[in-house]
């Protein structure tokens, strides 16, 4: 773009020295035009994301009871799954975890949705970030882990016990030359462990691209009450179950 600039910011030079003998309203048009060309090609560089920026991270929960949460796991049909690269795909299956890149009828869906819903919470957080780094998304501080009691070599039962440990999405992220963001989400589980440390989940580490501005669902499947899915977004208080979904909408800022 700049050597293009000086390419005709010379010819422009060049064309008003041969000129010289002309009035000076021609002189005047030809700099008003150099100044245009000059005003229009920085609009241009501080549209374009640059490398060492900041992203803005956009993420919004949405909690609802396992019995109304049937209605936004259909929503998933709207939702491009295929967009999401797993570091390791069959054990992501067995997480429970879902995750893609929503289509355009997704949100115009949700809302419809939510509306419907007879008891729901909402909330918003933001995350910034300097591109090619990484922050964590905080869930919540208490999950459901579950138990069993076992009777000779079967289980007779399985159970809950209700745990205090926090539960988050370390998310790196950064551009591409394609105009993307590529985030990188991996679940992570706080004081989970006796030594009171953080629990990363590696090996459930995912990938996806998407444009600035389009939106990333992530969410568990409703199958079953024994994975990292029902751990980090279920949540069990006295008899009460619940399950969140996530989106997340990175931008440039």
């Amino acid at each position: 773009m700049r050597r293009l600039i000086s390419i005709i910011l010379l010819s422009c030079l060049v064309f008003a020295g041969c000129k010289s003998s002309g009035t000076d309203s021609q002189y005047d048009e030809i700099s008003r035009e150099i100044e245009r060309i000059k005003t229009e090609a920085y609009s241009q560089e501080q549209s374009l994301p640059g490398p060492g920026g900041n992203i803005k991270i956009e993420v919004n929960l949405l909690s609802t009871t396992l019995s109304q949460y049937e209605a936004i796991d259909v929503l998933w049909q709207y939702v491009d799954q295929a967009a999401a690269i797993a570091a390791q795909a069959n054990v992501f299956a067995q997480s429970g975890l879902r995750i893609g890149v929503a289509t355009r009828q997704f949100e115009a869906k949700l809302a419809a949705v939510q509306k419907k819903l007879k008891a729901s919470e909402r909330t918003t957080l933001f995350l910034l970030v300097a591109d090619g780094t990484g922050g964590s998304i905080n869930i919540g501080d208490e999950i459901a882990v579950p138990s069993f009691r076992y009777m000779g070599r079967s289980y007779s039962a399985t159970g809950y016990q209700f745990r205090q440990a926090g539960k988050s999405l370390l998310v790196n992220a950064r551009s591409l030359p394609t105009g993307q963001i590529e985030m990188v989400l991996i679940p992570v589980f706080s004081r989970f462990l006796n030594s009171g440390g953080d629990m990363e989940l590696m090996e459930l580490s995912t990938t996806v691209r998407a444009m600035p501005g389009e939106t990333v669902v992530l969410s568990g499947s409703t199958g079953s009450n024994q994975d990292v899915a029902t751990a980090l977004f279920g949540r069990r208080y006295e008899k009460r179950e619940t399950q969140t979904l996530m989106t997340v909408t990175a931008s440039f800022y």
